[in-house]
């Protein structure tokens, strides 16, 4: 068996894998014939996507110190995009950019080893992660800034919205720490934990201890007390008081122990570090947006990945970017929201996909191997708006009113709830905290907002409730009086 570090590298785009070492290009585990020459052209490209290649160098690559004519390396272009069953006007994996070249447009997802990755690895038993999702995309700077923060800090908490792909940074981050640690990395999933009294168990349960019951978090301390290891505490937020418990007591008696942890808000302890993970980029909405540009983006990248992984008959036509950048946009930038959405796209095609966003509550798509939570935008916001308390409930459906960013004195004056203003002031809070309003500076002070999706999942819960006339009447008095309050400036300036 190949060593870990000894892995040849890999580079994953639509259905297909290429393996450079192994000269192998296939196609759905289907192997995909190549010439010689061909393979190495494909491999010079996909190594620098996005990057135009020379022709000079693409021929120096596949026909080292031969002086040979330009048609020939044409002609094995054209060999490649047969093979990779590309169609005229279609989004290309192989663009031609006109007196310079060739680029390889469609996005790819490359293992390959690292300096870390070389050094000697625990054996396998000495680790429990589940398998890293292939083909991450647009998390590459949180994780390495992620693994750098676990090498000051030994506790670091994740955080941010349901969907954003927490669970999936993590599992990246633990993979490549876990040879820095002797005793490994070990992977503990809360989700389906529904007693806060159980943490302590699930953790000695991954770690594969056997403890009585009366004594388990004795135990447990007992044992990470000499041990080098990091631990991972995935989906804490429903467990929040407990999760901060537990692994507040791990850093005061286990010093060697580091805790990577999930969630949609922060544990709160002494010495935790807090990366809120921010959503994926996408591009400006103009018209004159290329389909080329959408791989520049990490939201819009995503987006084509998946719904060419979905369908690799998916194609985009001219026109089309502008309208997937516009979904991505009114996605937020969410991982899970976007996926769900790419999984429909080739059943209804990118414009009538951006038509159905008005019911993007009802998007389902998810893939089987996913948590319930993440099968539909609906389940993931009811997992977070389950978690909060009456009066955060309350306060979330009336900020829905605002269609864009508000002020602290504006979400007082419309959100404020029977109880006194400093309870709703913490209410805020909480909702920033927890992930479901953001907080922007803006100079001396400090805008509110909820996102789009948010947004329209709070929206409907106001709907729901008895009291959506008098909150959106009192928005309107609201703006009617900062209204006069404006005009009464300008008059005194006068």
């Amino acid at each position: 068996m190949t060593p870990f570090f000894e892995q040849p590298r890999s580079f994953a785009f639509g259905p297909f894998v290429l393996n450079p070492e192994q000269q192998m290009l296939v196609e759905d585990e289907a192997p995909v014939t190549l010439g010689g020459r061909a393979f190495d052209i494909l491999t010079a490209l996909v190594e620098r996507p996005g990057v135009v290649i020379s022709k000079n160098e693409l021929i120096e690559r596949a026909w080292p110190n031969l002086v040979v004519e330009e048609a020939n390396l044409k002609v094995n272009i054209a060999a490649l995009r047969r093979a990779l069953g590309e169609k005229a006007g279609s989004l290309q994996y192989i663009a031609t950019v006109i007196g310079r070249g060739y680029r390889f447009v469609a996005p790819v997802r490359s293992s390959q080893p690292t300096p870390s990755s070389r050094k000697s690895r625990p054996f396998s038993g000495q680790s429990n992660l589940p398998p890293a999702l292939a083909g991450i995309v647009g998390r590459a700077q949180d994780i390495e800034q992620i693994h750098k923060g676990l090498e000051t800090d030994r506790m670091l908490s994740i955080v941010g919205a349901g969907g954003m792909g927490k669970t999936t940074v993590a599992v990246a981050v633990a993979e490549g720490f876990a040879a820095r640690v002797s005793d490994g990395a070990w992977f503990v999933d809360l989700a389906s934990l529904d007693d806060p009294a159980g943490v302590p168990g699930a953790i000695a349960k991954a770690l594969g201890l056997e403890t009585p019951p009366g004594t388990v978090f004795a135990d447990l301390l007992d044992h990470l007390r000499s041990r080098d290891m990091l631990l991972v505490l995935d989906n804490c937020e429903h467990l929040i008081e407990a999760a901060a418990t537990c692994a507040a007591e791990i850093l005061a008696e286990a010093p060697g122990v580091r805790i990577l942890t999930t969630s949609r808000e922060p544990l709160r302890i002494n010495g935790e570090r807090v990366y809120r993970l921010a959503p994926l980029d996408a591009p400006p909405l103009e018209g004159r947006l290329q389909t080329d540009a959408l791989l520049a983006f990490p939201a819009t990248q995503l987006f084509i990945a998946r719904a060419m992984a979905r369908n690799r008959m998916f194609h985009l036509q001219d026109g089309d970017a502008p309208v997937v950048a516009e979904i991505c946009q009114r996605l937020d930038g969410v991982a899970l929201a976007i996926e769900l959405a790419a999984n429909r796209a080739s059943a209804f095609g990118v414009h009538e996909l951006r038509s159905l966003l008005d019911g993007r509550f009802r998007l389902t798509g998810g893939l089987r191997s996913w948590p319930e939570r993440h099968q539909t935008l609906t389940a993931t916001f009811d997992w977070s708006y389950n978690l909060l308390s009456a009066d955060e409930r309350i306060v979330l459906r009336r900020l829905s009113v605002f269609p864009g960013t508000f002020s602290l004195d504006a979400a007082c004056v419309v959100a404020r709830t029977e109880c006194d203003l400093a309870k709703t002031i913490d209410d805020l809070a909480n909702l920033v905290d927890k992930s479901l309003v953001t907080a922007e500076p803006a100079g001396n002070a400090v805008t509110y907002r909820l996102a789009d999706t948010t947004r329209a999942y709070a929206q409907q819960k106001l709907a729901e409730s008895d009291e959506a006339d008098q909150v959106r009447q009192r928005y309107v008095h609201h703006l009617a009086a900062d209204d006069r309050r404006y005009e009464g400036y300008a008059v005194q300036a006068l």
